[in-house]
């Protein structure tokens, strides 16, 4: 792995020993499988073709992005990629907005890995050829960023934004080594099946909505160094906080306690209120005391597509949820004022300073930011139109 100088190793105790023995190697670590415990969904219903919601879902209303769509931003020109169990690519929802569709032909070169390479009766197989959903997680959270059907159903948040992808999880069950890889390949995607790969067709923004918990064997710093390169490439990287609320100094995996994943509190959806299982800070895992979450978004009974059919969609509650809500904001951001893309700490400043504050001493200082809002509630609206020249609409490409 290019992206943290790493080898993967398969052997015994007596090579580990020997590896850690030698002056070259920093530091030998343990590969361990890691079963995050994802949102379950809630029932599958189809979208008759006769039956159209009367509204955009109550999320996307929350954070203000239909009054930023009315500007002329949807989040065009940008791209989003989403590191979880998996897309349901021919969605009808999603299937418009994938990177790899030109209307006619598919084409999932640089715009689709799978890091599942060893898994046994797995719905999606290993190694699959084109995007998959094994579980539902992937599909859902990738449409609350992007969704879009053109016939009513609005979940997304950016639908002018296009996504590509790579499944990190074998039905939930992650690895040190899946989490890199498909970071790595989105420093710069490459072919299916491997080859050069391209940093230009990196995407802009990840969705991810997982963790790698102590419990399973993940240290505080195995995954930092994958993460801060992200960064260093100006891809921001926007992760769920976790769902082990509301206990304090609950923020407590990789990569969500990270300074350079913008981490994502959950919100009882439509108010103002975290939602009890939203993870707080302060971080104490790695002894930096770092307050976390840094933003909240709308998270519980969110509904968006799922993988049991192409027009298959389900309600579902977490941090996950949150967590595409802004990753999309950005998209927003990003297309509205082009300036600031890949401009990874103001853009982030951007989203912080026009967020609704939300005070709360339960984990520390009011703030904000504080440990358990943030710096509140995401307003992309206001981060579109405050403190920056007013933008004009631009042309969608």
């Amino acid at each position: 792995f290019y992206i943290v100088n790493a080898i993967l190793v398969k052997g015994t105790l007596q090579v580990a020993e020997a590896l850690a023995a030698r002056p070259d190697i920093a530091r030998v670590e343990g590969n361990p499988h890691i079963q995050n415990q994802l949102p379950q969904p809630g029932p599958s219903v189809e979208a008759p073709p006769y039956l159209q919601p009367e509204t955009i879902e109550p999320g996307i209303n929350y954070t203000h992005a239909p009054q930023v769509w009315a500007l002329g931003f949807t989040g065009q020109n940008i791209v989003i990629a989403s590191a979880d169990t998996g897309v349901r690519w021919t969605h009808n929802a999603l299937k418009p907005h994938y990177r790899g569709w030109d209307g006619m032909n598919a084409d999932h070169n640089y715009n689709w890995h799978d890091s599942i390479h060893d898994s046994t009766g797995n719905p999606c197989g290993n190694d699959s050829p084109f995007p998959c959903d094994d579980f539902f997680h992937g599909s859902h959270t990738t449409g609350t960023a992007i969704g879009d059907d053109g016939a009513g159903n609005q979940i997304g948040m950016a639908p002018g934004a296009k996504w590509i992808g790579c499944r990190n999880m074998n039905q939930g069950d992650g690895t040190p080594a899946r989490y890199i890889e498909c970071m790595e390949f989105f420093l710069a995607p490459y072919p299916i099946g491997g080859g050069q790969g391209d940093p230009t067709k990196a995407p802009d923004i990840t969705i991810n909505s997982w963790g790698c918990p102590a419990s399973e064997g993940c240290s505080a710093n195995t995954l930092q160094a994958a993460v801060e390169a992200q960064a260093a490439a100006g891809i921001m990287m926007v992760v769920a906080a976790g769902n082990s609320g509301s206990s304090c100094s609950t923020v407590s995996d990789p990569p969500a306690i990270y300074a350079a994943s913008y981490t994502v509190g959950a919100l009882n959806t439509g108010t103002d209120n975290i939602a009890s299982f939203s993870s707080r800070g302060p971080v104490t895992a790695d002894g930096s005391n770092r307050i976390k979450p840094d933003i909240s978004a709308p998270g519980t009974s969110t509904r968006s597509c799922t993988n049991t059919g192409d027009s298959a969609y389900t309600t579902a509650s977490g941090t996950s949820m949150a967590t595409p809500h802004i990753s999309g904001a950005m998209a927003l951001l990003w297309s509205a004022l082009p300036g600031l893309r890949h401009q990874i700490t103001a853009s982030r400043d951007a989203l912080n300073n026009s967020a609704v504050h939300i005070i709360s001493t339960v984990c520390g200082t009011g703030g904000p930011p504080n440990n358990v809002y943030g710096w509140g509630r995401v307003d992309i609206l206001a981060a579109v139109t405050g403190g920056s020249p007013t933008p004009t609409p631009t042309a969608t490409a």
